[in-house]
């Protein structure tokens, strides 16, 4: 019954995190020892502590690994259904385009902390959490991902200001983000952020 849920609720190559586990009429220690047993019998991978992955095989490779990107994603950002944090500084920089740099610490804002800023080792990747003022959610992560790279814009940007101001004017157009939204998000607009959008045109 075990082997089939995890099958069912995870399959292949996803990150299974014993705390994130529900089965009804199952304890979380009796959980663990399930998660044990499989793994001791080759069904399960082990990531990391409490961490483990049903692993893929095929002719090639005796069997697949588990991405560690794909682990903290899941960790503190989002699942298959739901949205509880997102990435930010320089790792979301570099994706809008905006820095060629790549952080050796991925910064990431979420739901699943509760103080202003804390460093974790999820596997061998080093990772900054830290809480978020908004309950993160699917309909407004991408938004406050935008403002606080708006805020952290100057300090890594690699372009000159016009540049960095497209970026963020096509970026804003591509997701489509409305008035509405932000009125939602007020409590999320500094003083400073509000400047930046009037004075950037990205209203």
């Amino acid at each position: 019954m075990f082997k089939s849920y995890l099958m069912e609720n995870f399959g292949y190559n996803e990150p299974i995190f014993l705390n994130d586990l529900s089965v009804a009429g199952l304890s979380e220690n009796v959980m663990a020892q399930f998660l044990e047993t499989l793994f001791s019998d080759g069904f399960l991978e082990k990531y990391d502590n409490e961490i483990y992955y049903i692993p893929k095989r095929d002719g090639v490779l005796s069997k697949s690994y588990l991405d560690p990107f794909l682990v903290v994603m899941r960790k503190y950002v989002q699942n298959r259904t739901k949205t509880y944090g997102y990435v930010t500084g320089i790792f979301f920089a570099n994706q809008i385009g905006l820095t060629t740099q790549m952080p050796s610490v991925i910064e990431i804002v979420t739901n699943r902390e509760v103080t202003n800023g804390c460093m974790v080792m999820v596997g061998n990747q080093k990772v900054r959490v830290k809480q978020s003022a908004i309950t993160i959610d699917n309909s407004n992560a991408e938004l406050l991902q935008f403002l606080d790279a708006i805020s952290q814009a100057e300090e890594y940007t690699e372009l000159s200001m016009q540049e960095t101001i497209e970026i963020f004017r096509s970026y804003a157009k591509q997701k489509h983000f409305a008035k509405a939204e932000l009125l939602e998000l007020s409590s999320a607009l500094t003083s400073e952020i509000k400047k930046k959008m009037i004075d950037w045109k990205l209203l």
